[in-house]
């Protein structure tokens, strides 16, 4: 592979290094193109150079967890580029292409800092003494002879008991600095992120278990971080992150994200795509104003447009749908974006009052 000190590892989030269609990796996480804003860029690039979390917050729904997705596609791209330069050799099908080492790891509010380094099967290993300790004649009733010196083996190493999470695989030694996502970190307890102050500061972990001690890698983790502000993160944890507010898009950004996800089937539909985002912002604006209520995002306008531009049907029908949308026939459709019946009832309450 190439000299890993050569990578380029900016984020440009230009069209030659983005999906012109939804694309899956290996496991089956799935890519889409994404339009960063210039300030974004920035953010990610300082993030990059400097070697610090990137602490990224905004309302649900604002794009945060793509852009981790948006930086290991362009990763990926770039990487096959300089292997086989384009014009020279054919490109590698997705599915042979050596997609960049990018982790995710999802927080919840189970979740425990150590989870995410490294989980030790001290039970399993307890079973497995148990097993050899016990009658030998009766051990081989029950196991062939491989499949004992496998468990005395397996017993002597007690690092075969230990298994890597995704934070302690990124801080593995890698050939090129891999993607970190921790995902949402404010729905864990509250001293969570006080318990990854080390590890976030200096990268590097240790395993009592084992007596195993992990320095800093060479090629550092790209680290991203999200937060929905669900409550409010520790002063000690923030100092150890760059951070960067992303708002959500508005109707000239959404328009723009649809032009790139679409393509001519929005420019063919451009009467449904004005009038699609014209009743999602009603929308947003109805329950952003009522207290305990939750305001779809872009992933969820992203479905709720799929459903109208991709069936066949006329255009005028797939209008009639969005100015009908407070009916009861098409609350199908208005489960895209609205998901309890409370907020189902409001906003047809408010769309079925008469216009002064």
């Amino acid at each position: 592979m190439t000299d890993s000190t050569k990578m380029n590892y900016e984020y440009t989030g230009e069209d030659r290094y983005q999906p012109t269609e939804e694309v899956s990796d290996l496991l089956g996480r799935k890519y889409y193109p994404y339009l960063p804003s210039p300030a974004l860029k920035k953010a990610v690039n300082l993030a990059i150079a400097l070697e610090r979390p990137l602490l990224l917050e905004g309302e649900p729904g604002c794009g945060k967890t793509r852009l981790a997705n948006a930086i290991a596609y362009e990763f990926t791209q770039k990487n096959l580029r300089k292997q086989k330069p384009i014009g020279k050799q054919k490109p590698q099908k997705d599915e042979e292409a050596p997609w960049w080492n990018f982790y995710i790891w999802n927080v919840k509010s189970t979740t425990r800092a150590r989870d995410g380094f490294y989980t030790y099967d001290a039970v399993g290993r307890l079973r497995d003494a148990q097993l050899i300790g016990s009658d030998p004649e009766r051990l081989q009733q029950y196991l062939k002879p491989l499949e004992v010196s496998q468990l005395k083996d397996r017993l002597g190493d007690k690092s075969r008991y230990l298994t890597f999470g995704k934070f302690g695989a990124a801080l593995r030694e890698q050939t090129y600095r891999p993607i970190l996502l921790i995902d949402e970190i404010d729905k864990a307890d509250s001293d969570f992120p006080n318990d990854l102050l080390l590890e976030l500061d200096e990268l590097r972990f240790e395993i009592p278990e084992t007596g195993d001690a992990f320095k800093p890698p060479t090629h550092k983790p790209i680290i991203l971080i999200t937060s929905n502000r669900e409550k409010p993160l520790p002063e000690p944890f923030l100092r150890r992150c760059l951070y960067f507010y992303v708002p959500f898009p508005d109707a000239d950004h959404l328009h723009q994200i649809i032009q790139k996800r679409f393509g001519k089937l929005a420019s063919d539909k451009a009467a449904v795509v004005t009038l699609a985002v014209e009743k999602f912002e009603a929308i947003r604006t109805l329950l952003k104003q009522q207290p305990g209520s939750r305001p779809p995002g872009t992933s969820e306008f992203l479905e709720f447009l799929t459903a109208l531009i991709q069936e066949q049907k006329p255009i005028d029908e797939a209008i009639a749908e969005l100015e009908n949308l407070a009916h009861e026939l098409q609350l199908g459709i208005l489960g895209t974006l609205i998901k309890t019946k409370a907020d189902q009832h409001l906003y047809i309450e408010q769309a079925r009052k008469p216009a002064k």
